[in-house]
């Protein structure tokens, strides 16, 4: 019977007694830590850039269209054409207008010649008055007289006025330079008051309204950038206008970029692509682009203590192979490579 029991320890059965002497079995709750691939981050300078995207658009543009309703009499401009600043581009009918200056500017004269009389009289009576020849009240109602006749004359200028600046807005003005871009075609319709007719736009200069991510925070006035246009040309352009206030929509920094003496070729109103370029080069690391992640927002991964810790990036440029970032990373630091997405959860 002895020898049976050490014949059974001695091959380690699984029905060997508790307690008996075995090699410890692996726990099934210790899990190896998962192999990762990591490459180097490699500290660059780099300048900074992004592609913003709007609408070219005209440096000025505005609507126009007549303070007084009436009918239109004469077109002075067509469509397409470029006009001066104050150049007349259309009229009304202003035979009614017309008519009332006239009035108002016999009623001037009409004021002047009654006070030219109250104040001969006046003259007149002044000398009576000295003599003694003539009562207070006579005197008194004289001057009042001329006081009526110079009130009257300033009430008939400023009537005059009046109907001048009635007549005057029966001719629309251009009041910036620019291109015709849009108009009646022909005189003899009935407009509004305020009724839009024309727009003009200054296409001398033209600019974009973009919006940039807040991470690009480097863009500044005065910053270079460039109109990329069709079959990899390019215009210079600039940065002119950052507002310091987020788009409440969508969260993104408006910028505004002017092309100065832009080519024929460019037209307003057409889509563009602006690629804008920090004015001096940033701290910044260069990793492989496998490295680059997005949960929620971009990040890149380290290993630290057999753990990966998430880190923050703010992309700064990105290809099919490298990506250059900026991020907190500790020195030498080994981004991993196509991390699992339980990592850092």
């Amino acid at each position: 019977m002895t020898s049976l029991l050490l014949l059974l320890l001695a091959c380690g059965g699984a029905n060997a007694p508790e307690g008996a002497n075995s090699p410890a079995a692996p726990s099934a709750t210790t899990a190896a830590a998962p192999a990762v691939r990591t490459a180097p981050a490699k500290a660059v300078k780099h300048r900074p850039s992004v592609e913003l995207t709007g609408t070219l658009a005209a440096t000025a543009s505005v609507q126009l269209g007549f303070d007084v309703p009436g009918r239109i009499e004469k077109l002075m401009v067509k469509r397409g054409q470029q006009v001066r600043k104050g150049a007349a581009i259309a009229q009304l009918d202003d035979s009614m207008a017309s008519a009332q200056y006239a009035q108002a500017k016999a009623a001037v004269s009409g004021a002047k010649a009654q006070l030219a009389a109250g104040e001969a009289a006046l003259g007149r009576l002044e000398k009576l008055k000295a003599a003694g020849g003539i009562s207070e009240q006579q005197w008194d109602d004289a001057g009042a007289a001329v006081t009526a006749g110079r009130a009257g004359v300033e009430q008939a200028e400023a009537a005059t006025r009046l109907a001048k600046t009635h007549l005057d807005n029966h001719v629309l003005k251009a009041p910036i330079a620019g291109l015709v871009s849009n108009g009646p075609d022909n005189a003899g319709m009935m407009v509004g008051a305020g009724m839009p007719l024309f727009l003009i736009e200054d296409v001398t200069t033209l600019q974009v309204k973009a919006t940039a991510p807040e991470t690009a925070s480097w863009i500044a006035e005065g910053d270079e950038a460039s109109l990329l246009l069709p079959g990899g040309e390019t215009v210079a352009a600039k940065v002119v206008r950052v507002i310091p206030s987020l788009d409440m929509a969508t969260r993104r920094v408006p910028v505004e970029i002017v092309v100065e003496n832009p080519p024929s070729t460019l037209r307003a109103n057409a889509f563009a692509r602006v690629q804008v370029t920090g004015a001096a080069e940033v701290d910044a690391y260069e990793i492989p682009a496998a490295a680059l992640v997005a949960r929620p927002d971009f990040c890149v991964y380290v290993q630290e203590g057999g753990a990966l810790r998430r880190v923050p990036a703010e992309v700064l440029s990105r290809e099919a192979a490298t990506a250059v970032i900026r991020a907190d990373l500790p020195a030498s630091a080994e981004v991993v490579l196509d991390p699992p997405k339980e990592a850092g959860e």
